[in-house]
């Protein structure tokens, strides 16, 4: 409840012509329904998702076109339902997906355990915190290419797979990776004041405190695996958030 959504997107694996054995290479549409749960009246438990429920809304109804092969990816904008949930999460029962093509067949993939759950359907979200921050001692500095701070600081750095030749990742492209550069004087931001006193005491010691993150944060990532799957995960430790001396 405390960040805002910039952008949400419902991501459904939809069944391509091959799966049911249509060999035709034209653009055949399908119809993609997204219906949210509402708990009826002054209830407190969400109701059964049931596509024949008489508690669902409708929250997107739209065509698209069936992947040619055996299927793929397609997303929907969901950024104004998610808001609400946010906004209300105790409101949130869930949603509900329907998708059919021109003869009836249901397109989309809803199983859980099909492929070990590589296709389930899933939301990917981007947030901005809204709350208010206050500057303290331990925040770490930030810095650029241009600044003439010579003491630990976190650096820009924007990292584009495109150039390391990996394909194999769909989203996203680039990201900021960020990095810890600069010198560590006494007691600056350090985490463990103990790195100082063995600075010290330690006269024969050939290092001292250096500058190292001090917090990082994962990215989210759309990749294909060895069998060219297509799979979401949430890769920790890829962002450096603050630097300090360790």
């Amino acid at each position: 409840m405390r960040s805002r959504v910039v952008s949400a997107q419902l991501w459904v694996y939809v069944r391509g012509h091959a799966y049911f054995g249509n060999s035709s290479r034209e653009a055949l549409p399908v119809s993609v329904d997204v219906m949210r749960l509402v708990k009826p009246g002054a209830a407190s438990t969400c109701p059964p998702a049931r596509l024949d429920s008489p508690a669902l809304s409708p929250v997107v109804s739209g065509k698209a076109s069936q992947p040619l092969g055996l299927g793929g990816w397609i997303g929907v904008d969901v950024e104004r339902l998610v808001t609400e949930w946010f906004k209300h999460p105790k409101d949130n029962c869930g949603i509900v997906i329907r998708g059919y093509d021109a003869d009836g067949h249901q397109v989309i993939v809803i199983d859980h355990e099909e492929e070990d759950g590589a296709y389930v359907p899933f939301i990917e979200v981007h947030t901005a915190d809204n709350r208010k921050h206050r500057t303290k001692r331990t925040m770490g500095l930030n810095c650029d290419e241009n600044s003439e701070e010579t003491r630990c600081c976190r650096y820009p750095l924007t990292v584009d797979f495109e150039e390391f030749g990996w394909d194999w990742i769909i989203a996203p492209k680039k990201y900021e990776a960020n990095y810890c550069a600069g010198e560590c004087p006494y007691v600056f931001l350090q985490k463990y004041p103990h790195t100082h006193i063995v600075a010290l005491a330690n006269k024969h010691a050939t290092t001292g405190p250096c500058c190292a993150p001090r917090k990082m944060s994962a990215i989210s990532m759309l990749y294909f695996d060895n069998s060219y799957n297509i799979i979401y995960g949430l890769l920790p430790g890829m962002v450096v958030d603050r630097c300090g001396c360790s």
